[in-house]
């Protein structure tokens, strides 16, 4: 099967949980043989892809990268515009079954028009509903494309990727989203036939037993981006500080151009020294020293990290936010401070049967319904499924 999965950003060259997706998509699919489209701006497409955080996969046939549109009062003209240079900068020959994109933005603009115009089933597969979290307050998209400034040009900026989102759902043949909390809302535009196949986990990453020091480590992982909201995490810090409860921290953080809060990040850390700082690095290693990771995120789908950390047997604990409910760890109403969570963070960690009872009780759902293998072997019957009563066609 040749397939053309159309990406914005991140991989292979940044952390996240897109990123992972992909590249566990690639390789548990071997089977398939990919081009990958990355929608990137200019300081990421003169990254070298061998030099990346994650490998390409030996399934890659071509890697190809493109700058996103500018926008302009027409976004029509410059949509049009955009579809009109890629098309004669891609190369002509390349033989697909099925065009995958990641996001209802850029890339499902780009895969709409070319399954509408080439007659190639088209799967969108959704991680983050990007005009939200325009709305709430993103800097820049994954793609690396910034966020206007002034409040007039982020809501032009909000009905322009709705307008994007309900181009992709009306051609796309299947629609699946990684979090059931976004699917109200997809409804809302006109997703319709929308199928859950949430995140997953590596079965190698589950252990079966963890050894825990006196002293909780408890953890943050994440990019640094204005929605993952790094700096909340010094507010735990300091809480815990104040209220006496001794814990070692760490934060492990990624790249995502966004270079203002990641000054801010590394200002805020020189006043907790008590911190440990990592970036860029892998998160298997130290996911398996934390006992706690905290989430601060102001709008997520289903957090990839949440996942791994249970398979490290740490316990997620944070605001409820997208699919991170109790079903997932210790969340909290947004009327909880964060005193109470550090009051029940210390309570429970002073009562290590509670502690692992309620960590183990989480840890069932992961083995049961989050392993990668399942979740790809869903995508693997459900394209057959699109492609079967379809011919190959070439452009």
């Amino acid at each position: 099967m040749q397939a053309l999965l159309i990406i914005e950003g991140t991989y292979p060259w940044y952390g996240g949980g897109v990123s992972e997706w992909v590249y566990q998509y690639l390789l548990h699919l071997p089977e398939m043989e990919f081009t990958v489209l990355q929608i990137a701006t200019d300081e990421f497409q003169g990254l070298d892809p061998d030099k990346a955080l994650y490998p390409l996969t030996p399934n890659i046939n071509d890697f190809i990268r493109i700058s996103p549109p500018a926008f302009s009062s027409d976004l029509q003209k410059d949509l049009k515009a955009w579809y009109e240079d890629m098309e004669q900068a891609f190369p002509a020959g390349h033989n697909f079954d099925i065009i995958h994109v990641t996001n209802t933005g850029f890339a499902g603009f780009l895969g709409a028009h070319l399954s509408q115009d080439n007659q190639i089933p088209l799967l969108l597969t959704e991680h983050a509903i990007y005009w939200k979290e325009v709305e709430m307050g993103a800097s820049a998209l994954e793609c690396g494309y910034q966020i206007p400034s002034t409040e007039i040009a982020k809501k032009h900026t909000v009905e322009h990727f709705k307008e994007l989102a309900r181009l992709t759902y009306q051609h796309s043949d299947q629609i699946v989203t990684v979090s059931k909390v976004n699917i109200p809302e997809q409804n809302k535009l006109g997703a319709e036939r929308v199928e859950y196949i949430p995140n997953g986990i590596p079965e190698t990453w589950l252990v079966d037993q963890k050894r825990r020091g006196e002293l909780p480590t408890i953890g943050w992982v994440g990019r640094c981006a204005e929605m993952k909201n790094p700096l909340a995490f010094f507010d735990y810090v300091n809480t815990f500080d104040q209220l006496g409860q001794k814990a070692n921290f760490t934060m492990l953080l990624c790249d995502a151009n966004e270079p203002e809060l990641q000054k801010k990040v590394i200002e805020k850390a020189k006043k907790f020294p008590q911190v440990t700082m990592i970036w860029n690095e892998p998160a298997e290693a130290y996911l398996s020293e934390f006992d706690i990771l905290i989430i601060t995120s102001h709008n997520e789908s289903q957090p990839l990290v949440m996942l791994e950390a249970l398979a490290k047997k740490a316990l997620p604990v944070g605001y409820q936010v997208g699919d991170f409910t109790d079903d997932f760890g210790l969340s909290f109403s947004k009327d909880r401070s964060i005193e109470e969570q550090v009051k029940r963070i210390s309570e429970l960690w002073a009562s290590p049967i509670d502690f692992e009872y309620l960590v183990d009780e989480k840890v069932k759902l992961i083995k049961e319904k989050h392993t990668w293998i399942e979740i790809f072997d869903e995508y693997r019957a459900l394209m057959n499924r699109m492609i079967r009563k379809e011919e190959t066609i070439t452009f």
